[in-house]
């Protein structure tokens, strides 16, 4: 919701970048693989060190082939239907991957799926309802989107490894394993309930 307001801004700041690798013909997609690959070079990267920090950092060096593969497309004239599919469903992957991969690091596996689990279903709901009526965008600025997500979990995750805090005897990490545990499904949830409106309202 907040991030999609800011993710064209950040765009514009990769135009320059964008155009060059039009020029030499790099296409969207090819940038969407290569930020894919990087994610899961990441992930085998904790799971052999252990390195969470370090891991934050190469996710977010990664993160920024989500911008600019949206700024190659724009630069290219190359916007396309299959781009924005691919991009979607390897988002899917990188957020299964990233919290599997430290899962096996810390041991919480049952908030871990219970997050992967609301993730899934907040993306599936919105995409299911699309299969039924028309829609836009613009007619679901929910609570907890992928950037949202991905903002709250690795504020959780580098805190937890820079503060010593453990409120109930849980670091910070499994309390935001639990905070996006509720949040992803309450967001399921009203994307549920606007799906059901406007079902209504277009059938």
């Amino acid at each position: 919701m907040v991030t999609a307001r800011y993710k064209p801004l950040l765009s514009r700041f990769f135009d320059p970048l964008a155009k060059s690798l039009s020029r030499l013909g790099v296409s969207p997609s090819v940038v969407t693989l290569a930020g894919l690959v990087l994610v899961f070079a990441s992930c085998l990267y904790v799971l052999l060190t252990k390195h969470l920090l370090v891991f934050c950092g190469l996710l977010t060096i990664a993160g920024l082939f989500d911008v600019l593969d949206g700024a190659v497309a724009r630069a290219s004239g190359r916007v396309t239907k299959f781009g924005a599919y691919l991009d979607a469903v390897c988002d899917r992957y990188v957020e299964a991957a990233v919290v599997l991969s430290v899962a096996v690091v810390t041991g919480y596996w049952l908030l871990s799926m219970v997050v992967i689990i609301g993730a899934l279903l907040t993306s599936y709901a919105k995409a299911r309802a699309a299969m039924e009526v028309p829609i836009a965008n613009a007619e679901w600025p929910d609570l907890m989107e992928r950037g949202e997500r991905s903002i709250v979990f690795g504020v959780g995750l580098v805190a937890s490894q820079l503060v010593a805090w453990r409120p109930g005897g849980h670091d910070l990490y499994w309390w935001t394993l639990l905070l996006l545990g509720v949040l992803t499904h309450a967001t399921a949830l009203q994307r549920m309930a606007r799906a059901r409106r406007l079902i209504r309202l277009r059938s």
